[in-house]
């Protein structure tokens, strides 16, 4: 018998008993994780990965800037009005900084040196400018070098010249005393300054402060253009990103502790679909008919041109030359 009898009507039938079938099976009768891996590790290699990262998403990318170049639309189209309003709320709430981060962040030794040198730095400024009031430099009579200059006068400044001249070599080991007392006295109070900042971060009104800001930079994101979104991302550094994609890829798809992760998720989800059939899981998102449809329109022209190819065609006559072996359909 030829492939005569199989026309459209019977490939049609054809394709809604297999469907059908399909329908009555569950998904960890076609999905198996231990697959699913060994399939990234033949699918993602570095050669292939560089491949599609051209092929798809430079020129998918590139597509979506230019789209988004000459856009007026806002942002804030992208989300209903309810959603928009939510998400301000919940942004606005007051954001507690963990106190592990602060105890990390404030007591940290680069903290501490960047302390340490502002005071030192704030202390020594203002005794060399109350110093060069004091001996007649730095001008005028603001601040404190201008107190000191208007409570000592001229006397002063003679006292100072004087002084040096019978110091002599004493008025250096002088000022480096007062250095070292400077040095003290910073490094005690560098703790004092690191216990005000972590009180100060901890505080319930910075928490209510961090919600603030980030209300306001949400509200004002969604009041740019797309055009400005735009061309905010294509300022990104994306000739050398795209460099880095396919070892990036593939190491994440070697590291044991993904590996593991993505495996265990394959196993969760097919474990979960799998208390229903696969029938069922479409009616529950409306798309059993929706699929059966796209299939007709889809599969069914390509399982007419398979039919009419004579590798098929020798397969069929083959198989039906033998007979079927239970008298059933040589199907």
């Amino acid at each position: 018998m030829g492939t005569e009898k199989l026309d459209d009507a019977a490939l049609a039938k054809l394709l809604d008993l297999s469907f059908d079938f399909l329908c009555t099976r569950k998904l960890d009768e076609l999905v198996d994780p231990e697959r699913v891996m060994a399939a990234i590790d033949d699918i993602v290699t570095e050669p292939r990965a560089a491949a599609y990262h051209r092929r798809i998403t430079v020129p998918m990318r590139e597509r979506l800037l230019e789209r988004a170049k000459n856009s007026t639309v806002l942002l804030g189209a992208w989300l209903p009005a309810e959603a928009k309003d939510r998400i301000a709320e919940l942004l606005g709430r007051p954001e507690p900084i963990p106190q592990k981060w602060i105890d990390s962040a404030v007591s940290s030794e680069a903290v501490r040196d960047q302390i340490r040198e502002a005071l030192r730095e704030s202390i020594s400024n203002f005794i060399k400018n109350a110093g060069s009031s004091l001996s007649g430099g730095g001008g005028g009579g603001g601040g404190a070098g201008g107190a000191l200059l208007g409570a000592f006068g001229m006397g002063a400044r003679a006292f100072g010249a004087a002084g040096k001249a019978v110091l002599g070599g004493f008025g250096d080991e002088l000022q480096k005393q007062m250095q070292d007392r400077v040095k003290d006295f910073v490094d005690g109070a560098v703790g004092g300054v690191q216990d005000r900042i972590a009180k100060k971060l901890a505080d319930p009104k910075t928490a209510e402060e961090i919600g603030k800001r980030r209300k306001k930079g949400f509200l004002k994101m969604l009041e740019r253009t797309e055009a400005e979104a735009g061309k905010l991302f294509a300022k990104g550094p994306h000739a050398e990103i795209d460099k880095l994609t396919p070892s990036i890829v593939v190491h994440n798809a070697q590291r044991k502790e993904l590996r593991a992760a993505i495996k265990e998720e394959v196993s969760a989800v097919v474990t979960e679909l799998s208390t229903q059939t696969i029938g069922e899981l479409l009616d529950e998102v409306g798309a059993r008919e929706i699929l059966r449809a796209s299939l007709h329109a889809q599969v069914l022209p390509l399982m007419k041109a398979a039919v009419a190819t004579p590798a098929f065609g020798a397969w069929w006559a083959a198989l039906t030359e033998a007979g079927p072996a239970s008298g059933g359909s040589p199907i």
